[in-house]
């Protein structure tokens, strides 16, 4: 047994120290084993160990949609990052009236310090306005064109006392040629270069002042012999340009793509962000320094991720004040987004869909409050009729760079939206193949748990972001819930966004609001754009949905096991009214059945909206969609005795396992004949109407499958359900 001992000893001393020798070779071993190791505490510790209980699945690498190379990334839009463009430095008097003096220079610097700007390289400025890149909070570029000797002897130096980069744009034929003025030389170039402060760019060869006066074979050389120069005396690549007194067309910009030129300047005021596309970037001059300055920002946002929301949890209502606001949130379940064929009450809206709660979705185009139109600002795909709708190319422009809102069934994703690759449904599917809604919201107002800025607000250009009002929110808390909100107090965007992170939200976007804010849960109206607490806000053509799937699992939808009384489908048609409706609706079609009354063209009333629940799963059940305009109180436009008539008879046929089948018939108003009872539904009529609303599949608008990755759902802290009386 001994030497079996000391065998295994001396076996177990060689492996221990081969493992040693291999791990002192190979100092980055652990990174290899990520298993292995504990998650790197770079996220809060709460959000943390939740991500580590749930074991969520890795995200492929977010996909990027194709875009053309010369497009600016839509946030850069957001950005107000100025280029300011010198010629001549001079140690005494202006030669000419664009020389700038070294004496005004050293203001110039001066005044950029004090405003807090930060001067970037080129390199710096490309990746920004091509992919995004964060920039410093406000910076700007400094350029100086032409390659004059002032610029080595007077400029330099000054750039290197304040630190500050700078971009020399050089026509090479003039480096070291004197002209009426002189010109540094290549040693020079070549020394500056080294310093790490200039960075050089093209300008072409013989400077011709208007590139689009030249042939072919000329245009070709200034601006590729121009790089290749450039290249050689410098020997690294030149991707930026700048056009002679900023004169170019498209032939130019063409020729400049082939050559390979990244971004190219032009002589047009304005910024960067603001430029229409990366061969016509815009420079202010140096007069025009000031307005630079104060209207320089930067706008930086990281990279949405995929979030996977858990839809498990009930619906928790909370109602709070935080900073004197009074906000009202409710999380949990599964959203779904109605886009209505008109304009609706949200409250109209959640009963017809069956939903547990709904807030009024984002913008639509034509506000005006006697308008029916549903148009929506930029893109939109909902789940009643699944087709995707592009925005308005008017609307679209204004809105590059607002959120674009991407929900699947159990993910949810916010992204820049870019007009120039987002008006295609099969490009956003690149960003998440199982979309199923999106729409275009106002503005960021919270990102990875940040509140955005008054200053990054404004970036936004949302005309009505400043003004108090009462506000609607959407998003997604630390618990990877959904969340839907609204203040019952009047303010701004920007104090919206400062309240969310303190009651855990951890990404929110704005809806409309105002007038149009609503928030319904259980049938009741919470909050209203108007003064009385139970007025309904104005009707819109966007909501957004939320169902509590722990409901939705309690109710058998097998129409097989339901119950078959004409009682129970009464009762099963009026459930979805307000608690308080219920009763009434109930004991009016239990009349109507009895032969005791009818409900005659044109009543409203509670049992009227019962019915017309009942029509909008038929008409689902046909492949018709939002059939019947209505209002609170029933229905307005077609009319439910009529529309009962003829959905009734498009008599669909059983198919073998003994559904209906849908046959998408058109309804129009006036072209079929009651069956009885002229503009009224006798007993005859609602009994047919309730058998066929039982066969009929529910009108929710979510899947209630619960498909989700291979990570256990745990029950997560909810916040405490406020009673109905505490909301009074």
């Amino acid at each position: 047994m001994l030497p079996f001992l000391n065998l295994l000893v001396i076996l177990l001393g060689f492996g221990t120290g081969a493992l040693v020798a291999w791990a002192t070779a190979h100092p980055n071993w652990a990174s290899r084993l990520p298993a292995l190791l504990p998650p790197l505490a770079e996220i809060p510790a709460p959000r943390a160990q939740a991500k580590a209980a749930q074991q969520r699945p890795s995200l492929p690498q977010e996909p990027q949609l194709q875009r053309d190379p010369f497009a600016l990334d839509p946030l850069a839009s957001l950005s107000y990052v100025p280029a300011i463009m010198y010629h001549d430095v001079v140690a005494g008097r202006k030669e000419v009236w664009f020389d700038t003096t070294a004496a005004e220079l050293r203001q110039h610097f001066e005044a950029i310090k004090q405003a807090g700007l930060t001067p970037i390289h080129i390199d710096q400025l490309y990746k920004h306005l091509r992919d995004g890149d964060p920039l410093p909070e406000k910076a700007i570029l400094l350029t100086f064109d032409d390659a004059y000797l002032g610029l080595y002897e007077n400029a330099y130096p000054l750039l290197k006392e304040y630190n500050y980069p700078a971009t020399y744009f050089v026509q090479t034929g003039f480096v070291g040629v004197p002209t009426s003025k002189d010109h540094f030389t290549w040693d020079q170039m070549r020394e500056m270069d080294a310093s790490g402060l200039i960075d050089f760019a093209a300008h072409t060869v013989n400077h011709p002042p208007d590139l689009r006066l030249l042939d072919d074979a000329r245009l070709r050389r200034e601006v590729l012999d121009c790089k290749t120069k450039l290249e050689q005396e410098l020997g690294h690549p030149i991707h930026y340009f700048a056009y002679p007194e900023g004169n170019r067309d498209e032939r130019v910009k063409q020729y400049l793509a082939e050559a390979g030129y990244w971004m190219a300047f032009t002589m047009d005021p304005g910024f960067t962000g603001q430029s229409p596309n990366l061969l016509e970037v815009r420079r202010f001059n140096q007069f025009r320094l000031t307005e630079a300055i104060i209207g320089a920002r930067t706008f930086t946002l990281g990279r949405s991720p995929d979030y996977w929301l858990d839809g498990t949890q009930p619906l928790t209502l909370t109602d709070e004040v935080i900073d004197r606001v009074r906000v009202l949130t409710i999380r949990g379940g599964r959203a779904a987004t109605v886009h209505a064929e008109r304009r609706y009450e949200v409250r109209t809206l959640v009963q017809r869909y069956q939903a547990d709660a709904g807030i009024n979705g984002s913008f639509f185009s034509i506000p005006w409050i006697n308008s029916a139109s549903n148009v929506m600002v930029g893109p939109v795909m909902a789940a009643n009729h699944k087709t995707f709708i592009p925005g308005r190319p008017e609307d679209d422009k204004v809105v590059r760079g607002r959120p674009l809102v991407l929900l699947g069934r159990d993910r949810l994703r916010f992204v820049p939206f870019d007009p120039d690759t987002m008006t295609q449904l099969d490009n956003l599917r690149q960003l998440m193949p199982d979309v199923t809604d999106l729409f275009v919201a106002g503005l960021w107002l919270v990102k990875d748990g940040r509140a955005l800025s008054p200053r990054e607000i404004d970036s936004f250009r949302l005309s009505s972001a400043a003004e108090f009002r009462p506000r609607a929110f959407f998003g997604v808390d630390n618990q990877d819930q959904v969340v839907i909100g609204v203040t019952k107090t009047h303010v701004n965007a920007a104090i919206l966004a400062s309240l969310l992170p303190k009651i855990g939200i951890r990404e929110a976007v704005l809806l409309d609001s105002g007038f149009s804010t609503s928030l319904v849960y259980q049938g009741e109206i919470l909050a209203t754009g108007h003064a009385g607490p139970n007025q309904p806000s104005r009707p819109v053509p966007h909501a957004i949905l939320l169902y509590d799937l722990t409901r939705l699992w309690r109710e058998d939808p097998r129409p097989q096991e339901r119950a078959a009384s004409t009682t129970d489908r009464v009762e099963g048609l009026v459930q979805l009214l307000p608690a308080s409706d219920q009763d009434a609706a109930k004991a009016y079609l239990n009349s109507v059945l009895a032969g005791q009354r009818t409900l005659k063209r044109g009543e409203r009333g509670p049992a009227v909206v019962a019915v017309q629940l009942g029509l909008s799963r038929l008409a689902a059940q046909q492949g018709r969609l939002d059939l019947l305009p209505s209002g609170p109180d029933g229905v307005y436009g077609n009319e439910v005795a009529q529309a009962v008539a003829e959905l009734l008879l498009a008599e669909p046929g059983l198919g073998e396992t003994g559904s209906p089948q849908a046959i998408p018939t058109p309804l129009v108003a006036g072209t079929a004949t009651p069956s009885s009872g002229g503009d009224a539904i006798d007993a005859q009529l609602l009994q047919r109407l309730l058998e066929r609303v039982n066969l009929a599949p529910a009108s929710v608008l979510v899947d209630t499958r619960l498909e989700r990755p291979t990570w256990p759902l745990e029950h997560k802290p909810t916040r405490k359900l406020l009673p109905r009386a505490a909301l009074e």
